[in-house]
């Protein structure tokens, strides 16, 4: 059996920066957004960012994933519209779905080349269910995460299922992180002392 990527608390703590200082060039720690808002945002009046949606002709059998295309500076997520439409709706695992695509980006991972960024389900014993099949996958599992939470991942007030509900975020994804951002050695590496650095805008 092929061994499950993973991360270090520092890893973990550096994505939360990355995606927190991105989330801030585009909404205040206190707003709550849908994934295709944040696509439209991104795509509005771009040259080099586009979104491609397509229909399979499926209702309940659409293709459960997205995908971004890097090519020669220019970037296309490519989506099913039946997907698109439910994360528009609401549909918090299609929007974490597309918050995962946002966090190759957020991450730069498309720097590496001519590549297609994706989120799979792949079948298990009792539903589908994402697995990150290498340490960039799951990178962008933390920065998805990160992205559509923000500090209120931080707060105690906030319950998981609520905030998953508010971020249009996966349930299962925010408690997970949830409880590791509340850990002393993640909250000791957060506060460290560091330099100021530019912050990346999209």
């Amino acid at each position: 059996m092929k061994k499950r990527p993973t991360l270090s608390t520092k890893r973990a703590v550096e994505i939360f920066e990355e995606a927190v200082d991105i989330r801030r060039g585009y909404c205040a720690d206190t707003d709550f957004f849908r994934m295709t808002e944040f696509w439209e945002y991104l795509c509005e009046d771009s040259e080099t960012w586009s979104i491609k949606r397509y229909r399979s002709g499926e209702k309940e059998n659409f293709k459960r994933k997205a995908g971004v295309i890097a090519f020669a500076g220019l970037l296309t997520l490519t989506v099913d519209q039946e997907l698109w439409d439910r994360a528009s709706k609401g549909n918090l695992f299609f929007n974490y779905l597309l918050a995962h695509e946002a966090g190759h980006l957020i991450l730069n991972h498309h720097a590496k080349g001519a590549v297609t960024k994706h989120f799979e389900l792949y079948a298990g014993p009792n539903f589908k269910a994402n697995i990150p099949a290498t340490v960039e996958e799951l990178e962008a599992n933390y920065a998805a995460t990160f992205f559509q939470c923000g500090v209120a991942l931080l707060e105690p007030r906030w319950e998981a299922l609520e905030l998953a509900r508010r971020a249009f975020s996966d349930p299962y994804h925010v408690e997970k992180l949830q409880a590791q951002v509340r850990l002393d050695a993640f909250r000791r590496l957060l506060n460290r002392p560091r330099p100021k650095r530019e912050r990346v805008v999209f």
